[in-house]
């Protein structure tokens, strides 16, 4: 048995690309073919991650071009101001005989066998998910099914980790759905593509047990048996992830449990560029800087406030 699974990255997220796949490797007990669906990740770099990735279990690595133009006219956030995300909506790009994978983010922690669900049942659904943590805390949340025009918001699931019919994906032309959903829903969509994912693929998917996408806020003290997500703005290959202000032990057990790993790939040694705290505040000055798209966006949403009709 070998088991296909898909990550979406440009530059920007090259370390926590390099650290989940080893990480999915070193947990596995199967070969992994690993697909990458890339933006801007030139050849040389492409050759250091397959040397990062150099492990008994490694199968197929393969690269796929997702060109700008394909991503132009969706939107970036503050939050998320990389496109790259919406690169998985291309998944489709993959060859005809990989028929069913699974899509991890580059901020996983992947401490689980990806073999004890890689032929599970999806009932009859094109996809299998976690609820998000967001729901799961609160659980009713009616601010967000009215957003998105949910049936039921305690079914909105986390996409950084998700079992994909590829089969079912292509013949149901979800690619196009999701490309048509975000350009036209802009607006509503605040989770960019998780938001449009969830939209397309309510009432089909079967939900999986919270250790398959466990937030890094859940404080999970063991990590083996489970896959921890990484979440939020800051990550461990930022200067500013040991700084922020939220629980500094926690913080600091993620960064280290991220460098194990990524010492253990081609990237080892790297850690980030921070002398005097430079770095911190770079990356605040760039992070606040505002995109094109997200001016344009924010002057489209005042002006449709003073049009909207009474």
């Amino acid at each position: 048995m070998t088991i296909d699974v898909v990550l979406c990255a440009d530059r920007g997220v090259i370390r926590g690309l390099a650290t989940t796949v080893r990480s999915a490797l070193e947990a596995c007990s199967v070969p992994l073919n690993i697909h990458v669906l890339e933006t801007g990740i030139g050849v040389l770099e492409q050759h250091k991650l397959a040397r990062s990735w150099d492990h008994k279990n490694r199968g197929r690595v393969c690269f796929y071009q997702v060109t700008a133009d394909k991503l132009a006219r969706f939107r970036s956030t503050k939050y998320l101001k990389s496109k790259s995300a919406y690169t998985r909506y291309f998944i489709a790009m993959l060859p005809v005989s990989v028929t069913r994978c699974i899509y991890l983010d580059t901020d996983l922690l992947v401490c689980r066998d990806l073999a004890e669900v890689s032929e599970l049942s999806l009932e009859g659904n094109p996809i299998a998910a976690v609820p998000d943590i967001s729901v799961r805390t609160r659980g009713v949340w009616p601010e967000l099914r009215l957003r998105l025009g949910l049936k039921d918001e305690r079914a909105y699931f986390n996409s950084g980790f998700m079992i994909i019919d590829l089969e079912a994906w292509r013949a149901n032309g979800i690619e196009q759905q999701l490309v048509d959903l975000s350009i036209a829903e802009f607006d509503r969509l605040d989770s960019q593509d998780q938001d449009a994912l969830n939209i397309v693929f309510e009432g089909r998917t079967l939900l999986l047990d919270p250790a398959w996408n466990t937030s890094q806020y859940e404080d999970p003290r063991d990590l083996e048996g489970r896959v921890v997500h990484l979440i939020g703005s800051a990550k461990p290959w930022h200067a500013r992830y040991l700084y922020r202000p939220e629980n500094p032990a926690l913080n600091k057990r993620m960064y280290d449990s991220f460098y194990a790993v990524l010492d253990r790939t081609a990237y080892a040694g790297y850690r980030p560029w921070n002398p005097m705290g430079l770095g911190v505040v770079t990356e605040i000055v760039t992070a606040n800087v505002p995109t094109a798209d997200m001016v344009v966006g924010k002057m489209r949403r005042t002006v449709a406030k003073f049009i909207r009709p009474s």
